[in-house]
Parts: structure tokens; sequence; C-alpha cells
């Protein structure tokens, strides 16, 4: 599955908008002020591209390529803090932040896929590019506000999500002749995946340690 040039840029712009918007909710969260702000929102929406092109070797980095992202969400980062009605806009947003945190999943997860896969790397491979290009930003928005990143936290699906919804979009790539069809199937299960697991308690199962003890048998 090879994805138009066109639909992968109208996507990696989503990607990036609603990575940066779920790290302005954290930051209003934890109370950071302007410059937090950017910088979380900076990191989120380009963390999992700069990691992608990095084990891609793509020169220059999608950021610097496309550099108009970087005013982009430095403008919105301030509008986010000092605008009343920005604000409440994205405060009301906040009770959706994981369905705008599972959408930058699902569209990073799937550019990430579609340049591996332009890159010829084995479908195996190129998901795991998926995978790391989706979860990269997040991962670096919680070490930055001293949270334990959601891909670590026992049972939750995220890096998972994005692992299932991958070889989804490869899966449906092989059946239809269609990458927008294809990218979509991907990117549906990965936002289902992630909010079944927030919303309705869908977990995998526990590891031993997270697991309560056993009752010993009744003589």
């Amino acid at each position: 599955m090879v994805i138009p040039s066109q639909l992968t840029l109208a996507i990696e712009i989503g990607a990036v908008l609603t990575s940066a918007l779920s790290a302005m909710l954290v930051a209003s969260r934890r109370g950071l002020d302007v410059v937090g702000t950017c910088t979380l929102a900076l990191v989120a929406a380009f963390g999992g591209g700069t990691l992608r092109d990095l084990l891609l070797d793509r020169r220059p980095f999608f950021w610097d390529a496309r550099w108009e992202y970087v005013p982009v969400i430095i403008g919105l980062a301030i509008a986010y803090v000092y605008s009343v009605k920005f604000n409440r806009a994205a405060r009301d947003l906040s009770r959706h932040i994981v369905l705008v945190d599972a959408f930058g999943l699902a569209l990073f997860s799937l550019t990430g896929l579609a340049y591996a896969r332009e890159a010829m790397l084995a479908p195996f491979v190129a998901v795991l590019i998926g995978v790391l290009a989706g979860t990269g930003g997040a991962v670096m928005r919680d070490v930055l506000v001293n949270e334990t990143p959601a891909i670590f936290l026992p049972g939750e699906l995220y890096a998972v999500a994005s692992f299932v919804g991958c070889w989804a979009a490869v899966g449906a790539g092989t059946i239809i002749d269609d990458a927008a069809g294809a990218a979509t199937v991907g990117f549906l299960v990965i936002v289902a995946l992630r909010v079944m697991s927030n919303r309705f308690g869908t977990r995998l199962p526990p590891p031993l340690w997270a697991q309560p003890p056993k009752e010993p048998p009744a003589d």
C-alpha cells in the first residue's frame, strides 16, 4: 500500500494539528506557561515524525521541508494560552482528549507506514515504523510533564492499537486497489481500539506482577 503524496500530506497535516492540540490540553491541565505550552505542542507535533525520518534517513526533516508547520503550531499555542475564545473552544475539546489523541496516533501511524512502504521496506518493518511514528510524540510529551506514557501502562491499547491498525491498512491494501480506502480502514481500527481501551476498559491481559495474588486453597 503506497498512499499518494497529496493524501499523505493531508494525513500529515491532520496528525501535526491533532497531536499539537492534545499537547496543549495536557499543558493546561499541568498549569504550564506559554513557553511550556509551545514546547510541549512542538514536541508532540514533531517528535514521532522526526523519529520516523531518522529511521528512514529522510532529509530534510518533514518540519524543515514544510517549515510553515512550526510558526503555525507556535501561533496556535500562543492563541490557546492568551485568547479567551480559542482557549474556551479548545477546553470544550478537552472532554474528548482521548479522541483527539487517538486521531493523532492514527494519522502519524499511517504516515509512518506510508513512507516506510515507499522506501520498499518489508511490511513488518514498515508497520513497526508506523508504530514508532504514531507513539513517539506522545511519549516525549508525557515524559516532559513527568507522566507515565500511555504506551507503557499495563494493558493500555496504545501501541497495540497502532500496530493492529497499521496491519489492517496493509491487509486492506492487498484486497482493495484504493490507497485512501486502505488508509481509512487503518484509521478507523486505531481510533476504535484506542477509544474502546479508554472508555470501555478494553485491555490486554495484565502482566503477572499486576495481577492480584491468588488465595491459597482452603484446607
